[in-house]
C-alpha cells in the first residue's frame, strides 16, 4: 500500500486513472492531507518523497511535470511491478533510468559497465547509492564512495533531499568505522532540522555510534544519553506504525540494559522485540533476536543466577535454526564459541558434567573450524582464551590435567595476544593463566622452573596493567610465590 497526496484541482482525475487499472485502488490510498505517510505528492509536479522508512532502496526520483504516465509507471516501480513500470516509462528516459536503478539495487542485479548521466542532483544521488549498495564485478574504493555522496550534496538545492544524501553518507562513514566524520555530519542536521521523521533517523545512526563505542568501564553520562534518545527512537517508530524499527530499537535497549546489570528491564525488552518480529515474521531479525537474548540470559547466568543457563541454550538454539553453517558460517561459529562457555558454566549434577563437557568441546571445535589462526587470529585467540577457561571448569580427567590444558590453550591465545597488538587482551589471559597455574598438578619439590615463569607472569601484568583491583591481584600472588619459595628453602 502506497499513499498519494493530490492537489484539489487533479484529485478526480488521478482517482478515474487509478480505477481504470485492475486493482490498483487496492494498493493506492489517496490523502487529502500532506502527512508523513505520504509517498508521492502529485499538483502540476508529481514529486516522489524521499524514503526515510526504508521500503525501497534509497534511490531518488527527478521531479517532474504531471503526465499520467508518468504517476502511473512510478506507482507501479513503488509497488515492485517493474516490469509494469518499465512498459509504461517507456518513453521518458529520466524516469526509467531512476526505475531501473531502483530494480537493480533491490534485485542485485550488477550496475557494472552502467552508463551514468550527470546532469542532477538525482542522479549524483543515485551513483552514490549504487556504489554503496549494488552489486558490482568491480566494487568502487571507499574514496569513490565519498565523493560521489559528497558530489551530490554539494549541488542539492532542497533541505530535505539533501539531508537524505547526508543521511546515507553518515551511515556509509558508520560502516567504514570513520565515527568522527558521521558525527559532524549528524550534528550538522540535527541542528537544522525541522522534521521529526529526519531528525529521528539521525539519531538512530548517533546510538548506533554511542553503542559502538562503549568500553568498560561505561561513561554515565553517555548511557544516560543513549537510553534517552533510544526511547525517543522507540517511542516515534511504535507512534507511527513502524515495528520493525521498534523491534531493532528494543534490541539495542536490551544490550545496553544487560551492560548496566539491569537484566529484568533487558528481558521485558527482547521479549517484546521477539513479539513484534514474530508478527512481522522476519526469520532472520528473529534469528539476531534470540541470539541477544542467549547472550542477555548467558550474562544475567554468569551474574549469580545459573538457573538461567538453560534457557540461554534454548536461545542460542532457536538462532542456529536460521545461522546455519553454511548460509551464515560467521554467526554459527559465534553462537558456538558462546555454548562452548555455557555448558562449562552450566550447573548440574557431578556425573552429568562430564557430558557437559564434551559438549562443550564440541561446540568451540566447531567456533575454531572457521575461526582459525591464520584467517582470523583475533577471533581464534578470543575462542583459545575461553576454552582456557572452560577447562579450569570440566570435572577431573582420570588421564590428564585439567589445568594444564588450559595453560596450553592460554598460551595459544598469548601467542595472537601481544603486548604490541592486543595489550588488554593480554593481561586478561595472563590473569587467567596466572590463577590456573595454581592448580596444575605439583611436584612434591619445589618446581623452580614453575615459579619464575609465574613470577615473570605476575611482573608482566603489572606492567601493563593500570587496573587497581588486577594489580593488587598481581602483588598478591608474587607475595604467595615468596612466601612458597621460602617455605620449601626452609
Amino acid at each position: 500500500m502506497i499513499t498519494i497526496f493530490v492537489s484539489t484541482e487533479l484529485r478526480e482525475s488521478v482517482k478515474n486513472l487509478i480505477n481504470q487499472e485492475d486493482r490498483l485502488n487496492e494498493l493506492v490510498n489517496l490523502s487529502v492531507e500532506d502527512a508523513d505517510a505520504i509517498t508521492i505528492k502529485v499538483s502540476s509536479i508529481i514529486e516522489v518523497l524521499p524514503d526515510w522508512e526504508n521500503l525501497q532502496p534509497p534511490v531518488l526520483f527527478p521531479s517532474v511535470s504531471y503526465k499520467d504516465k508518468i504517476l502511473l509507471g512510478i506507482i507501479y516501480a513503488k509497488l515492485n511491478n517493474y516490469e509494469k513500470a518499465y512498459e509504461i516509462l517507456e518513453e521518458y528516459p529520466d524516469i526509467l533510468q531512476t526505475v531501473d536503478i531502483l530494480n537493480r539495487l533491490q534485485n542485485s542485479v550488477p550496475f557494472q559497465g552502467y552508463e551514468w548521466q550527470f546532469d542532477s542532483f538525482e542522479n549524483l544521488h543515485n551513483k552514490a547509492i549504487a556504489f554503496h549498495y549494488g552489486s558490482q564485478n568491480e566494487s568502487a574504493s571507499s574514496l569513490d564512495i565519498a565523493e560521489a555522496y559528497e558530489s551530490a550534496i554539494n549541488c542539492s538545492k532542497e533541505k530535505s533531499r539533501r539531508q537524505f544524501t547526508s543521511y546515507h553518507l553518515a551511515q556509509f562513514y558508520l560502516d567504514q568505522n570513520i565515527e568522527a566524520k558521521a558525527l559532524n555530519i549528524i550534528n550538522t542536521i540535527l541542528n537544522e532540522c525541522d522534521s521529526p521523521k529526519i531528525c529521528i533517523a539521525f539519531k538512530d545512526i548517533l546510538c548506533k555510534i554511542w553503542q559502538k563505542n562503549l568500553v568498560v568501564p561505561y561513561d554515565v553520562k553517555v548511557l544516560g544519553e543513549l537510553k534517552t534518545t533510544l526511547w525517543e527512537c522507540l517511542e516515534y517508530y511504535e507512534l507511527n506504525g513502524r515495528m520493525t524499527e521498534a523491534a531493532m530499537i528494543l534490541m539495542d535497549a536490551t544490550y545496553i540494559a544487560t551492560i548496566s546489570e539491569s537484566f529484568s528491564e533487558a528481558l521485558g525488552y527482547i521479549s517484546r522485540a521477539i513479539s513484534i518480529i514474530e508478527k512481522e515474521q522476519l526469520l532472520e531479525l528473529l534469528a539476531q533476536a534470540q541470539f541477544s537474548k542467549g547472550n542477555l540470559l548467558q550474562t544475567w547466568a554468569q551474574n549469580g543466577n545459573p538457573q538461567f543457563y538453560r534457557a540461554a541454550v534454548q536461545s542460542y538454539q532457536a538462532a542456529l535454526k536460521t545461522f546455519t553453517k553454511e548460509d551464515y558460517p560467521d554467526i554459527f561459529a559465534e553462537i558456538h564459541h558462546q555454548l562452548g562457555i555455557v555448558y562449562a558454566e552450566i550447573p548440574d549434577e557431578v556425573k552429568k558434567k562430564g557430558v557437559w563437557a564434551a559438549v562443550s568441546v564440541s561446540s568451540f571445535n566447531e567456533a575454531l573450524n572457521y575461526y582459525n589462526k591464520i584467517d582470523f587470529p583475533y577471533q581464534f585467540a578470543m575462542i583459545c582464551n575461553s576454552m582456557g577457561n572452560a577447562y579450569t571448569k570440566y570435572p577431573a580427567a582420570l588421564h590428564t590435567d585439567n589445568f594444564d590444558k588450559a595453560l596450553a590453550w592460554y598460551r595459544e591465545a598469548l601467542d595472537i595476544r601481544t603486548t604490541a597488538t592486543y595489550p588488554l587482551e593480554r593481561v586478561l589471559t595472563l590473569c587467567n593463566y596466572l590463577e590456573a597455574s595454581w592448580f596444575v598438578g605439583n611436584k612434591e619439590e619445589f618446581d623452580e622452573d614453575r615459579f619464575n615463569e609465574m613470577m615473570n607472569v605476575a611482573n608482566e601484568i603489572i606492567l601493563l596493567s593500570n587496573d587497581e583491583k588486577i594489580l593488587n591481584s598481581a602483588k598478591n600472588d608474587i607475595q604467595r610465590l615468596e612466601a612458597l619459595k621460602a617455605e620449601t628453602q626452609n
